[in-house]
């Protein structure tokens, strides 16, 4: 193709010694009396018949001592090259080209040009080639490869007008043909040339009187509503231009919010962010942008709508992350539906619409989506006004789409009633629920006692059938766990699994408990039955529940006479009154003092654990010591912490004292909590201390601290922490006094952070 406002040079080359006749009229240049004409060089020129579209056939011969050639024949096209038009156009243009392997490919683009010149190329189609098992395919797939600007076009298109894609030199790659060349100058980067001659040779898609080009925004997008959920929304326009958005529905003026760097990109730009919490239901966000140039003047404003979106609330989506297509009344509409956070709430996160309705549709199509994705079904979905008949087609094809990745709801499980921890004798209701209409729903229940491998049932395949609330118990004086899993079927589709997990605390035999010689079975009885001073005496291991208490009278907890050390284990646990444990194995979580004395004696022993077991002289909420609180720890592997935990503030002087085969760490305020008095910490001989920490990170003591030495302890030999705060560089005392003078020498450099260390030598 050429431009029809020059002629046309073509090169022309033939035998050594042989002369060479042509004609432009179509006539044979063997025939005398043609109009056939010699050639002189090797430069053919063809001048055009007007700026008009039109082909001229050229035909030559070699002629040679009256002998003539076979005839050649080319048939030149002439392009008609249009006046520049003021103000902005698009265009859209799409070519079969052969490509380099595995072709031909249909080349799609969006042409945008202001003024007349490109400013804009956009992929608007492109497909690959049919033999797609290729694995070369990928080579002619990347048109859009090579040296793009910020919107993804070739660079060497902008600034162009047809006249000089037509002139371009664009292949081979090489010295004569780079200053033109597009991209880098490949069969494939020349098709999107292609394309584009055929957008500017056609009629306008849209226009506009607007010198400015206009932004463009990242496309449409749909995510969960969660508050840590956020859309980045890029845009990008002319150099030298400034961008202004509106987030308000109004068109963006010169004193609009100017677009920001966003991310580590460094796109500009607006973050949009969920707002659950005002928008409980999600919410559309409409962005408008434009751009201004240096004097002032402002694009086309661009629109595009944003979805924070809550899952189907009656039904459920099956993924469908390569799309799913449905056609109704000649509309193709396609579907992705994925589950973003993986945690199988699967959203609608894509539409699209065949090429023909998606061009036709793009003035009311983007705002008819958005409504879409917030309801994340079309049922309910208003049309757009003024295109209410072309909305309910869209609406009908796409529902046609998702009807195909819908089912049912995962059900609801309950449990009544509800804890942590049942007891091992407890029966639990569960009931099952599911909001899909139609829907039935099958359910299983493992037992961990009789359960064979590791693997819980599949309600889909060997479920029970829920006909009502049901009762579940753990059957076993050993305790264990219940596994409970159901799903919901209709039309032949499952949705996705629902589980829970009950956990059942140990039983125990009649004569478990023994108060002043009398037998109880129940934990809750022996702990009233206690007195003041007096003794619970275990015959058997003891798992306590989240809704047993320790006693509210000063008691001992130990075994009964003999070498085994009966198990106490269960839920974390806070103090009534004052409490000494004794020849037991500890196993608690959370041991809360809660301002009362504790003894832990010194043939206490503490089962293996992942976590340890921390003990707090205060609470999980405010508490308050009558008088100075003693904390003794003579046996077992704990963290020994003066203050309570969390948030909180204990009022108290507190007294810890680890001694006989104690292994602790010791801490005096706990991260964020704050001990309202004094703290004295005393490390006997032989105890193995691993860590001290006066104030952890957050943690706070308004009193006095001292820890004082004595003997031989054993310091942790790897990574030692011993510090009297994290918050201050200096505070309180470390008493060295009663240690043994090897023990100072080699460690006393171990511990920083302290005000005063004695002896002060």
């Amino acid at each position: 193709m050429y431009a029809a406002n020059s002629p046309a040079e073509l090169t022309v080359s033939a035998g050594d010694s042989c002369t060479v006749y042509y004609t432009t009229d179509g006539s044979d240049p063997r025939v005398a009396g043609s109009a056939a004409k010699k050639l002189d060089g090797s430069t053919l020129t063809v001048k055009p018949t007007g700026n008009t579209d039109h082909n001229v056939t050229v035909k030559a011969v070699a002629e040679k001592d009256g002998l003539f050639s076979a005839v050649s024949e080319a048939v030149v096209e002439f392009v008609n090259i249009p006046d520049l038009t003021s103000g902005t156009r698009t265009y859209i243009g799409t070519v079969t080209d052969g490509g380099v392997l595995g072709g031909p490919y249909r080349v799609g683009v969006r042409v945008t040009t202001t003024n007349g010149k490109i400013t804009r190329v956009q992929d608007n189609g492109t497909e690959a080639g049919l033999d797609l098992s290729d694995d070369n395919v990928s080579m002619d797939y990347s048109f859009w490869g090579g040296v793009m600007d910020s919107d993804g076009m070739p660079a060497k298109l902008y600034g162009k007008t047809l006249y000089d894609l037509l002139n371009m030199n664009t292949v081979p790659d090489d010295d004569d043909h780079n200053d033109d060349a597009v991209s880098g100058a490949t069969v494939w980067s020349d098709a999107i040339r292609h394309a584009t001659i055929a957008a500017l040779r056609s009629a306008p898609v849209s226009k506009s009187e607007s010198t400015v080009l206009a932004p463009t925004l990242t496309a449409q997008t749909c995510v969960p509503n969660a508050s840590y959920k956020y859309i980045d929304v890029a845009m990008s326009a002319d150099k030298d231009c400034t961008i202004r958005y509106t987030l308000n529905g109004t068109d963006p003026t010169a004193d609009s919010t100017k677009a920001a760097s966003i991310g580590w990109s460094g796109d500009i730009g607006v973050r949009l962010s969920a707002d659950p919490t005002n928008h409980p239901s999600g919410q559309v966000i409409e962005v408008r942008a434009a751009a201004f140039d240096k004097a002032g003047n402002r694009s086309d404003v661009v629109r595009q709508f944003y979805v924070f979106a809550n899952p189907l609330g009656n039904a459920a989506y099956t993924a469908q992350y390569s799309g799913i297509s449905a056609t109704v009344d000649g509309i193709t509409a396609t579907a992705v539906t994925q589950s973003p956070n993986y945690d199988d709430n699967y959203y609608i996160t894509s539409l699209t619409l065949d090429k023909e309705h998606s061009e036709r549709y793009a003035d009311f199509l983007p705002e008819l989506f958005s409504r879409i994705y917030l309801a994340q079904t079309t049922k309910g979905v208003e049309p757009i006004a003024g295109y209410e008949t072309e909305s309910r087609a869209v609406l009908a094809a796409v529902q046609a789409a998702l009807n195909q990745a819908l089912t049912a709801s995962k059900p609801t499980l309950t449990v009544s009633p509800e804890k942590t921890t049942y007891a091992n004798a407890d029966e639990v209701t569960v009931t099952l629920d599911c909001p899909t209409d139609g829907a039935e729903i099958y359910y299983t229940v493992d037992n961990s006692n009789t359960l064979t491998g590791s693997t819980v049932s599949d309600p889909t395949r060997t479920g029970t059938k829920y006909t009502g609330p049901f009762e579940v118990s753990i059957d076993n004086i050993a305790g264990g766990k219940l596994y409970i899993r159901a799903a919901a079927k209709k039309d032949g589709k499952w949705s996705g699994i629902v589980r829970k997990d009950l956990t059942f605390a140990k039983g125990v035999k009649e004569n478990a408990f023994v108060v002043d010689g009398t037998n109880y079975q129940s934990w809750s009885a022996a702990s009233a039955a206690v007195k003041k001073g007096g003794t619970i005496v275990l015959n058997d291991d003891v798992q306590l529940t989240e809704e047993d208490k320790l006693p509210d009278v000063a008691c001992t907890i130990r075994s009964a006479d003999g070498e085994t050390k009966y198990r106490l284990s269960g839920s974390p646990m806070t103090m009534n009154a004052d409490l000494t444990l004794s020849n037991i194995t500890y196993a608690l979580g959370n041991l809360y003092a809660n301002g009362h004395d504790l003894t832990v004696a010194n043939d206490v022993a503490t089962a293996w654990s992942w976590t340890g077991y921390n003990l707090y002289a205060g609470s999980t909420a405010e508490s308050t010591a009558a008088g100075t609180q003693h904390i003794s720890v003579q046996a077992g592997n704990f963290a020994v912490i003066a203050s309570g935990r969390g948030s909180t503030t204990h009022k108290a002087d507190v007294d810890v004292s680890v001694g006989g085969s104690a292994e602790v760490e010791l801490a005096g305020a706990y991260m964020s909590a704050t001990l309202d008095g004094n703290i004295t910490f005393h490390v006997a001989d032989g105890v193995k201390l691993n860590q001290f920490l006066g104030e952890q990170s957050g943690g706070s003591i308004t009193g006095n601290l001292t820890l004082q030495i004595n003997g031989t302890p054993t310091l942790k030999s790897y990574s030692p922490t011993y510090k009297a705060s994290v918050n201050r560089a200096s505070f309180g005392t470390l008493d060295l006094t009663g240690a043994d003078t090897d023990f100072i020498t080699a460690n006393r450099d171990k511990f920083t952070g302290f005000a005063t260390v004695l002896p002060t030598a």
